[in-house]
């Protein structure tokens, strides 16, 4: 697993060397909004689990990476599966 992350790494690297000035910066700016989208996703799991927690309420809020993946990626769809994960417990 480690070297598929590593080769992985390098491809995206060399992609970056081989785009113009212009090109480079727009892919920067969409790694820049996915990270940002990934870490609130996990700041809105996290404070859902404190609620929820401290609530007293049966469900369990899941934070892992296969959750904020899900939304960070799909959006709208990929919270109703959470909340559809969150519910079939």
């Amino acid at each position: 697993m480690r070297y598929i992350v590593i080769a992985m790494i390098c491809f995206v690297i060399l992609f970056l060397f081989f785009l113009n000035k212009e090109s480079r910066g727009k892919v920067w700016e969409y790694f820049a909004w996915f990270w940002f989208k990934i870490a609130a996703v996990i700041v809105v799991l996290f404070i859902g689990n404190l609620i929820m927690g401290a609530s007293g309420v049966l469900f369990h809020v899941p934070i892992n990476f296969f959750s904020v993946l899900m939304i960070a990626v799909l959006g709208l769809p990929g919270v109703m599966c959470v909340s559809l994960l969150i519910l079939m417990k």
